[in-house]
Protein backbone atom coordinates (compact mmCIF):
# COMPACT_ATOMS: atom_id res chain seq x y z
CA UNK A 1 0.00 0.00 0.00
CA UNK A 2 1.11 3.56 -0.68
CA UNK A 3 0.31 4.46 2.92
CA UNK A 4 2.91 1.94 4.10
CA UNK A 5 5.50 3.90 2.12
CA UNK A 6 4.50 7.00 4.06
CA UNK A 7 5.06 5.23 7.37
CA UNK A 8 8.51 4.13 6.22
CA UNK A 9 9.42 7.66 5.08
CA UNK A 10 8.31 9.15 8.38
CA UNK A 11 9.85 6.51 10.64
CA UNK A 12 13.16 8.40 11.21
CA UNK A 13 11.42 11.70 11.98
CA UNK A 14 11.05 13.06 15.48
CA UNK A 15 7.57 14.39 14.85
CA UNK A 16 5.32 12.29 12.64
CA UNK A 17 2.02 11.41 14.35
CA UNK A 18 0.49 8.73 12.12
CA UNK A 19 -2.39 6.33 12.68
CA UNK A 20 -2.05 2.60 12.33
CA UNK A 21 -3.05 1.14 8.97
CA UNK A 22 -5.35 -1.86 8.47
CA UNK A 23 -7.33 -3.28 5.57
CA UNK A 24 -10.35 -4.33 7.63
CA UNK A 25 -11.95 -2.39 10.46
CA UNK A 26 -11.24 -3.88 13.90
CA UNK A 27 -14.22 -4.91 15.98
CA UNK A 28 -14.90 -5.18 19.68
CA UNK A 29 -16.38 -3.05 22.45
CA UNK A 30 -13.27 -0.89 22.71
CA UNK A 31 -13.39 0.21 19.04
CA UNK A 32 -15.51 3.03 17.65
CA UNK A 33 -15.50 4.72 14.25
CA UNK A 34 -15.42 8.46 13.62
CA UNK A 35 -19.04 8.11 12.59
CA UNK A 36 -19.84 6.44 15.91
CA UNK A 37 -18.20 9.20 17.94
CA UNK A 38 -20.09 11.81 15.90
CA UNK A 39 -23.42 10.17 16.74
CA UNK A 40 -25.08 12.57 19.24
CA UNK A 41 -26.55 9.56 21.04
CA UNK A 42 -23.14 8.02 21.75
CA UNK A 43 -21.68 9.06 25.14
CA UNK A 44 -18.00 8.91 24.17
CA UNK A 45 -17.44 12.45 22.93
CA UNK A 46 -19.15 13.89 25.99
CA UNK A 47 -16.87 11.84 28.23
CA UNK A 48 -13.83 12.91 26.24
CA UNK A 49 -14.81 16.56 26.68
CA UNK A 50 -15.42 15.93 30.37
CA UNK A 51 -11.79 14.84 30.70
CA UNK A 52 -10.83 18.48 30.01
CA UNK A 53 -13.76 19.98 31.91
CA UNK A 54 -11.53 22.33 33.89
CA UNK A 55 -10.43 24.13 30.71
CA UNK A 56 -12.27 27.07 29.14
CA UNK A 57 -14.52 26.10 26.19
CA UNK A 58 -12.02 27.15 23.50
CA UNK A 59 -9.01 25.08 24.60
CA UNK A 60 -11.36 22.24 25.55
CA UNK A 61 -12.80 22.12 22.03
CA UNK A 62 -9.44 22.43 20.29
CA UNK A 63 -7.71 19.86 22.47
CA UNK A 64 -10.53 17.39 21.83
CA UNK A 65 -10.27 17.90 18.07
CA UNK A 66 -6.51 17.46 18.29
CA UNK A 67 -7.02 14.16 20.08
CA UNK A 68 -9.46 12.98 17.44
CA UNK A 69 -7.92 14.36 14.25
CA UNK A 70 -4.18 15.06 14.55
CA UNK A 71 -3.02 11.71 13.18
CA UNK A 72 -5.63 11.64 10.41
CA UNK A 73 -4.73 15.14 9.22
CA UNK A 74 -0.98 14.54 9.41
CA UNK A 75 -1.37 11.30 7.47
CA UNK A 76 -3.44 13.03 4.80
CA UNK A 77 -1.06 15.98 4.50
CA UNK A 78 1.99 13.72 4.50
CA UNK A 79 0.70 11.40 1.79
CA UNK A 80 -0.21 14.30 -0.47
CA UNK A 81 3.04 16.17 0.14
CA UNK A 82 5.63 13.40 0.21
CA UNK A 83 4.12 10.75 -2.05
CA UNK A 84 1.69 12.65 -4.29
CA UNK A 85 -0.83 10.07 -3.17
CA UNK A 86 -3.81 9.79 -0.83
CA UNK A 87 -5.93 7.14 0.89
CA UNK A 88 -9.69 7.13 0.46
CA UNK A 89 -11.23 8.54 3.62
CA UNK A 90 -14.66 8.18 5.16
CA UNK A 91 -16.32 8.34 8.59
CA UNK A 92 -16.39 4.54 8.81
CA UNK A 93 -12.76 4.22 7.70
CA UNK A 94 -11.19 5.94 10.71
CA UNK A 95 -11.44 3.90 13.90
CA UNK A 96 -10.42 4.60 17.49
CA UNK A 97 -9.50 2.22 20.29
CA UNK A 98 -10.92 3.78 23.42
CA UNK A 99 -11.57 3.47 27.09
CA UNK A 100 -14.66 4.80 28.71
CA UNK A 101 -18.32 4.03 29.35
CA UNK A 102 -19.53 0.95 27.57
CA UNK A 103 -16.08 0.13 26.15
CA UNK A 104 -12.87 -1.36 27.49
CA UNK A 105 -13.03 0.91 30.51
CA UNK A 106 -16.38 -0.52 31.51
CA UNK A 107 -19.88 0.90 31.70
CA UNK A 108 -19.38 2.80 34.96
CA UNK A 109 -20.21 6.48 34.40
CA UNK A 110 -17.31 7.45 36.66
CA UNK A 111 -14.78 6.00 34.22
CA UNK A 112 -13.11 8.67 32.12
CA UNK A 113 -12.81 8.38 28.37
CA UNK A 114 -9.56 8.32 26.42
CA UNK A 115 -8.32 7.49 22.93
CA UNK A 116 -5.63 4.83 23.02
CA UNK A 117 -5.05 4.12 19.32
CA UNK A 118 -6.23 5.27 15.93
CA UNK A 119 -6.29 3.19 12.76
CA UNK A 120 -7.04 4.06 9.16
CA UNK A 121 -8.87 1.40 7.18
CA UNK A 122 -7.34 1.62 3.72
CA UNK A 123 -9.22 0.10 0.83
CA UNK A 124 -8.58 2.43 -2.09
CA UNK A 125 -5.74 4.86 -2.73
CA UNK A 126 -4.97 7.31 -5.51
CA UNK A 127 -1.57 8.38 -6.82
CA UNK A 128 -0.35 10.91 -9.36
CA UNK A 129 1.21 9.24 -12.38
CA UNK A 130 1.56 5.53 -13.04
CA UNK A 131 -0.37 3.23 -10.73
CA UNK A 132 1.65 1.66 -7.95
CA UNK A 133 0.57 -0.74 -5.25
CA UNK A 134 -2.89 -1.04 -6.76
CA UNK A 135 -3.60 2.69 -6.34
CA UNK A 136 -5.84 4.57 -8.75
CA UNK A 137 -3.72 6.73 -11.11
CA UNK A 138 -4.70 10.40 -11.43
CA UNK A 139 -3.25 13.04 -13.71
CA UNK A 140 -2.20 15.89 -11.40
CA UNK A 141 -2.41 17.52 -7.97
CA UNK A 142 -5.80 19.07 -8.58
CA UNK A 143 -7.33 15.72 -9.50
CA UNK A 144 -5.73 14.02 -6.49
CA UNK A 145 -6.97 16.70 -4.10
CA UNK A 146 -10.46 16.67 -5.61
CA UNK A 147 -10.57 12.88 -5.19
CA UNK A 148 -9.46 13.09 -1.57
CA UNK A 149 -11.43 16.10 -0.36
CA UNK A 150 -15.02 14.77 -0.15
CA UNK A 151 -14.00 11.83 2.04
CA UNK A 152 -11.90 14.07 4.27
CA UNK A 153 -14.77 16.51 4.76
CA UNK A 154 -17.28 13.70 5.34
CA UNK A 155 -15.05 12.28 8.07
CA UNK A 156 -14.17 15.52 9.82
CA UNK A 157 -17.38 17.56 9.50
CA UNK A 158 -19.57 15.54 11.93
CA UNK A 159 -16.85 15.67 14.60
CA UNK A 160 -16.31 19.41 14.17
CA UNK A 161 -20.03 20.10 14.29
CA UNK A 162 -20.64 17.98 17.37
CA UNK A 163 -17.67 19.45 19.26
CA UNK A 164 -18.93 22.92 18.33
CA UNK A 165 -22.43 22.10 19.55
CA UNK A 166 -21.17 20.64 22.84
CA UNK A 167 -18.72 23.47 23.60
CA UNK A 168 -20.43 26.42 21.88
CA UNK A 169 -17.19 27.25 20.09
CA UNK A 170 -18.00 28.38 16.55
CA UNK A 171 -17.64 25.70 13.86
CA UNK A 172 -15.88 28.16 11.53
CA UNK A 173 -13.20 28.68 14.18
CA UNK A 174 -12.77 24.93 14.54
CA UNK A 175 -12.64 24.43 10.77
CA UNK A 176 -9.96 27.10 10.56
CA UNK A 177 -8.00 25.10 13.13
CA UNK A 178 -8.32 22.02 10.88
CA UNK A 179 -7.05 23.97 7.85
CA UNK A 180 -4.17 25.24 9.97
CA UNK A 181 -3.27 21.66 10.88
CA UNK A 182 -3.15 20.70 7.19
CA UNK A 183 -0.67 23.52 6.52
CA UNK A 184 1.51 22.87 9.55
CA UNK A 185 1.58 19.15 8.81
CA UNK A 186 3.31 19.79 5.49
CA UNK A 187 5.44 22.60 6.92
CA UNK A 188 6.75 20.37 9.70
CA UNK A 189 7.68 17.67 7.20
CA UNK A 190 9.54 20.23 5.08
CA UNK A 191 11.39 21.45 8.18
CA UNK A 192 12.47 17.99 9.28
CA UNK A 193 13.46 16.87 5.79
CA UNK A 194 15.21 20.17 4.97
CA UNK A 195 12.94 20.76 2.01
CA UNK A 196 11.60 24.06 0.69
CA UNK A 197 9.20 25.34 3.33
CA UNK A 198 7.49 27.85 1.08
CA UNK A 199 6.78 25.14 -1.49
CA UNK A 200 5.29 22.91 1.20
CA UNK A 201 3.08 25.78 2.35
CA UNK A 202 1.92 26.40 -1.22
CA UNK A 203 1.10 22.70 -1.63
CA UNK A 204 -0.99 22.80 1.54
CA UNK A 205 -2.84 25.78 0.16
CA UNK A 206 -3.72 23.83 -2.99
CA UNK A 207 -5.21 21.03 -0.89
CA UNK A 208 -7.06 23.54 1.27
CA UNK A 209 -8.73 25.02 -1.82
CA UNK A 210 -10.19 21.62 -2.68
CA UNK A 211 -11.36 21.18 0.91
CA UNK A 212 -13.17 24.52 0.64
CA UNK A 213 -14.73 23.36 -2.62
CA UNK A 214 -15.87 20.18 -0.87
CA UNK A 215 -17.72 22.14 1.80
CA UNK A 216 -15.30 23.42 4.42
CA UNK A 217 -16.42 26.96 5.34
CA UNK A 218 -13.83 29.56 4.50
CA UNK A 219 -12.97 31.91 7.35
CA UNK A 220 -9.44 32.86 8.34
CA UNK A 221 -6.59 31.18 6.47
CA UNK A 222 -3.03 30.68 7.71
CA UNK A 223 -0.19 32.70 6.24
CA UNK A 224 3.54 32.31 5.87
CA UNK A 225 5.82 34.92 7.44
CA UNK A 226 9.35 35.46 6.18
CA UNK A 227 12.04 36.44 8.69
CA UNK A 228 14.94 36.47 6.24
CA UNK A 229 16.03 35.45 2.72
CA UNK A 230 16.90 31.82 3.43
CA UNK A 231 14.52 28.86 3.09
CA UNK A 232 14.84 28.20 6.82
CA UNK A 233 13.82 31.74 7.72
CA UNK A 234 10.11 31.29 7.19
CA UNK A 235 7.38 29.96 9.39
CA UNK A 236 3.60 29.86 9.44
CA UNK A 237 1.01 31.89 11.30
CA UNK A 238 -2.34 30.29 12.07
CA UNK A 239 -5.49 31.58 10.49
CA UNK A 240 -7.43 30.97 13.69
CA UNK A 241 -6.16 31.23 17.22
CA UNK A 242 -5.46 27.77 18.64
CA UNK A 243 -7.01 29.08 21.89
CA UNK A 244 -4.26 27.49 23.97
CA UNK A 245 -3.14 30.76 25.53
CA UNK A 246 -6.62 31.39 26.93
CA UNK A 247 -6.26 28.52 29.38
CA UNK A 248 -3.86 30.53 31.55
CA UNK A 249 -1.01 28.06 31.09
CA UNK A 250 0.26 29.11 27.67
CA UNK A 251 1.55 32.39 26.35
CA UNK A 252 1.02 33.46 22.77
CA UNK A 253 3.18 31.30 20.53
CA UNK A 254 5.06 32.18 17.36
CA UNK A 255 2.15 30.92 15.25
CA UNK A 256 -0.48 33.09 17.00
CA UNK A 257 -2.36 35.35 14.55
CA UNK A 258 -2.90 37.88 17.35
CA UNK A 259 0.80 38.44 17.97
CA UNK A 260 2.30 41.81 16.98
CA UNK A 261 4.99 41.75 14.28
CA UNK A 262 7.77 42.95 16.61
CA UNK A 263 6.83 40.36 19.23
CA UNK A 264 6.76 37.67 16.55
CA UNK A 265 10.25 38.64 15.37
CA UNK A 266 11.50 38.42 18.94
CA UNK A 267 9.99 34.97 19.38
CA UNK A 268 11.49 33.89 16.05
CA UNK A 269 14.94 35.01 17.17
CA UNK A 270 14.60 32.80 20.24
CA UNK A 271 13.11 29.83 18.37
CA UNK A 272 14.99 26.77 17.15
CA UNK A 273 13.34 26.58 13.73
CA UNK A 274 16.31 27.01 11.40
CA UNK A 275 16.54 23.34 10.54
CA UNK A 276 15.60 19.80 11.58
CA UNK A 277 15.38 19.09 15.27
Amino acid sequence: MVIDELRARCAPLRFAPLPGVVTEAPSGPEWITAAGIADPADPFLGRLLDADAAEPPGPRAVHTLRTLLRELIFCTAGAVYLLEAAPQLGPDRYVYRTTGPGRSGGADDTVGAAVLDRVLVVGHEAVIGPARGGALPVTDRAELDAWLAPGFVATVRPLVELVAARTRVGPRTLWSYVIDMVHFGMLNLARQLERDRAAAWERAGELAEQLFAAGVPRRSEPAMVRFGPENEQVWGVRGACCLDFTDGAHGMCLTCPLLAADDRAEKWAAADLSGPR
